[in-house]
């Protein structure tokens, strides 16, 4: 298989030579236009403003087959590829099917006490603060949601993981002991934020000794024996599954924070959403499988064009926060060069992923990408339902993308001409809604795993992340590794 990936890589480079003078101009034919668009009840993707030609498309469509893709779509959705270098399989398709597979009861049972939290809580809240001490995957994802979400709610809900505290003190002020909960999302329950955050927090609970804070306090982790050791009652435990990643964990209790103001009903929606990019992932032809172009498109871009960045942008408030929980999703499954065989990919792997609400990027970052010189690829996320408010974000987006891709030039005044010639791809989303959520970011995730499957690399590991997280912890509890690698006037004080 390395060899295949080897002639896959010079095949693609030897394709990009052929159109890396070539403007997208050049290459669109309006006739054609609809050719470039696939299209489903939830969302349309449309690729029709790519630096490419239809001799390079038909090659990477040829892509899939020879790295046997539909048998590691097929192993994904029953549960059973596994994490190579960390002997784990991966579960998070599993948490959104209908029908549990039995191997993973846990996972039924877990939905069931989500069901009966949030039915609970709605019939009778007795806490007006839910604080989700979480970081990573634990907090975009719950995050991204809560702010989607946007409901003017009986609970007030905040996400804190600052190591210098000051996070949680600023929200401890608006808070009391008797009408907090507390709920600590990790999956080791080792992290050393979310430690710290709640050993502040116990702390702060002791200034009231009337109050239990083991009343209080719930967890969400892999670690039965953590949340035992910590004291948390087993009644407020949330187990997850060990082989669920945390930037895949979103479809678990995970996100069990972000639900407390709407219902189990809403949690369902997502995961129905998810459930239905999975089916559509692993029975759609290669040239109508959304996630499969995106991914082509994305190794095309990254190896062929040596794009080394691409910028993703929404155009609708609610998904303001999407791009960042995407952002980690994407590096830190694909940010990696070696597999676990030892192997070093012939591919450039994962590009800088960034971006944010395009409206506001508008006014700033976006004269980089009109006129510096480093090139970027883009994907335009936006509402397109008729709507007023939503039609003139739809049209400001589209404004945008012919700006990126055509540019213009002013020969009278070359220093405002635009080159344009940036890739875009557009998904216009058909409705703002839970469901459509889930379907939008499962796309995502089924994009990272077959652009892992073309690099050649495993996307559930993160050693990279690991390393940091050691040399941190080696540093707080040994100075002298300080004191032998900095000036004495930057270590911290005693």
């Amino acid at each position: 298989m390395s060899e295949v990936r080897k002639q896959i890589r010079n095949k693609l480079s030897f394709l990009g030579k052929d159109i890396a003078s070539s403007h997208i101009l050049e290459l669109q034919n309006h006739k054609d236009l609809e050719k470039r668009i696939i299209s489903t009840d939830l969302l349309d993707f449309d690729y029709s403003k790519q630096r490419i030609t239809d001799e390079a498309i038909d090659y990477l469509l040829e892509i899939p087959n020879l790295i046997n893709l539909q048998d590691s779509l097929d192993k994904l959705f029953r549960g059973d590829v596994r994490n190579p270098s960390e002997d784990r399989t991966v579960s998070h398709t599993l948490y959104r099917d209908k029908i549990l597979n039995k191997k993973f009861e846990l996972i039924s049972t877990e939905r069931k006490r989500i069901k009966s939290f949030l039915e609970k809580n709605s019939i009778s809240l007795d806490f007006k603060n839910l604080i989700c001490l979480s970081i990573g995957g634990s907090r975009l994802g719950p995050e991204l949601l809560n702010e989607f979400q946007a409901l003017d709610g009986s609970v007030n809900i905040y996400f804190c993981s600052s190591y210098d505290l000051l996070e949680l003190k600023d929200v401890l002020r608006n808070c009391n002991q008797k009408e907090t909960i507390i709920f600590a999302s990790s999956l080791s329950f080792e992290t050393s934020e979310i430690i710290k955050n709640l050993d502040y927090v116990k702390s702060w609970y002791g200034e009231k000794p009337d109050i239990d804070f083991y009343e209080h306090l719930y967890a969400i982790s892999a670690n039965v024996s953590s949340m035992n050791a910590y004291g948390i009652k087993k009644s407020n435990q949330f187990q997850i599954l060990d082989s669920l990643v945390g930037r895949f964990s979103l479809w678990s209790s995970i996100s069990l924070p972000a639900f407390i103001n709407s219902n189990f009903d809403s949690y369902l929606d997502l995961l129905e959403g998810a459930r239905l990019a999975d089916e559509h992932t692993n029975h759609t032809s290669w040239e109508s499988n959304i996630p499969v172009m995106m991914a082509l498109l994305g190794v095309w871009n990254t190896n062929s064009l040596n794009i080394n960045n691409h910028g993703i942008f929404t155009y609708n408030f609610r998904l303001r926060s999407f791009t960042k929980y995407i952002s980690q999703l994407s590096m830190e499954s694909n940010g990696k060069s070696i597999n676990f065989r030892s192997e070093e990919s012939h591919f450039l792997t994962s590009p800088l992923i960034w971006g944010g609400y395009g409206i506001e990027l508008q006014h700033s970052t976006f004269q980089w990408l009109m006129q510096g010189k480093t090139e970027t690829s883009c994907d335009f996320i936006g509402l397109n339902n008729g709507e007023n408010e939503t039609v003139d974000s739809y049209e400001m987006l589209l404004s945008q993308v012919l700006a990126m891709t055509q540019g213009k030039e002013d020969r009278e005044s070359p220093f405002k001409s635009v080159k344009g010639n940036n890739p875009c791809s557009i998904l216009k989303i058909q409705s703002i809604d839970l469901r459509s959520l889930g379907f939008l970011i499962a796309l995502y995730e089924h994009k990272v795993f077959i652009e892992a499957s073309i690099l050649g690399i495993d996307p559930f590991d993160q050693w990279g992340v690991q390393l940091g997280k050691k040399l941190a912890w080696d540093a707080k509890s040994n100075r002298k590794l300080l004191e032998d690698n900095f000036s004495s006037s930057l270590l911290p004080k005693s």
